[in-house]
């Protein structure tokens, strides 16, 4: 006997998808090159994809620790295996409509001796050609300071986001070619002179840890704290991409922001973002003259 039943037909073509987010269709022609897949890169590239970026390159040298879980987004499953294996897996099987890289490469890292061993060059050209964008969410401010000429020379925004100690706060800076008047180096003075040009967000004096079995210190600090840094950096990066689109995601007016979510003591606060126009600095050897 023939068994008959309703079977529940969903629509997910890539027009019923950008229907429910319109102003992002700008999003399928971009390409995003990702520096970092740690607790804001990782949350930052899951977020592109569900945006709908037309291709999404990610760059990690590290595996998923499994005591990092508890900030990172996905779990026990991942625990053992390459991130960026882990993140381009995981875009494939839910956001097929983008197209992602996995590159498990670490800048700047020793080269193991392998044959077809790629150098740094060879896979920061295939990371970058052709890019919309590039987004550093390593938290390094040598890989920043790299990457940011590295933008410069290819013509194409720069956006870093990095969080503070216990992530009590975090920051975003942008660099618009041809739009932004500071550089990179301009935000690093602003951020460091007596001035307080940008004045950072607190930081807690004891976030930084050395837990067992793990060869460098890490920092405290929540994932749910962590991804509104991570957001943040999302909303610029899109902000951005989508620029001059008829209909596109609004513009953003800023080129760095800090990100307040605990006081000077470590006390609860509401989320308190801080806008700067990111202008020559003095100090910059590149546009201080």
């Amino acid at each position: 006997m023939t068994e008959l039943f309703f079977a529940r037909a969903g629509r997910a073509g890539p027009t019923d998808l950008v229907t429910r987010i319109p102003e992002l269709a700008p999003l399928r022609e971009k390409t995003v090159s990702l520096f970092g897949l740690g607790a804001l890169g990782a949350p930052c590239a899951l977020e592109l994809a569900r945006a709908g970026v037309g291709e999404l390159r990610v760059l990690d040298g590290d595996i998923v620790d499994p005591a990092t879980v508890v900030r990172w987004p996905i779990g026990f499953t991942a625990a053992g295996l390459p991130k960026s294996q882990v993140i381009a897996e995981t875009i494939e099987r839910n956001y097929p409509f983008t197209r992602v890289l996995g590159i498990p490469h670490r800048l700047g890292g020793v080269r193991n001796g392998e044959p077809k061993e790629s150098s740094d060059h060879e896979v920061v050209e295939k990371m970058t050609a052709g890019t919309s964008a590039i987004l550093d969410a390593t938290a390094e401010v040598g890989v920043q300071h790299f990457l940011s000429d590295l933008a410069r020379e290819l013509g194409v925004p720069f956006i870093c986001v990095d969080a503070t100690f216990g992530a009590w706060g975090g920051n975003v800076c942008r660099v618009r070619p041809g739009k932004t008047a500071g550089c990179w180096m301009c935000y690093r003075a602003s951020c460091l002179d007596r001035d307080r040009t940008i004045v950072p967000p607190p930081e807690d004096p004891k976030g930084e840890v050395q837990p067992a079995g793990c060869a460098d210190p890490t920092f405290t600090g929540t994932s749910f704290d962590l991804g509104i840094v991570a957001l943040f950096a999302v909303r610029t990066l899109i902000s951005t991409l989508c620029e001059g689109a008829a209909g596109g995601y609004p513009e953003s007016e800023w080129d760095a922001v800090t990100i307040s979510l605990r006081n000077e003591s470590g006390g609860f606060v509401l989320p308190q973002f801080q806008g700067y126009v990111l202008l020559p600095h003095k100090d910059c050897p590149r546009c201080g003259a």
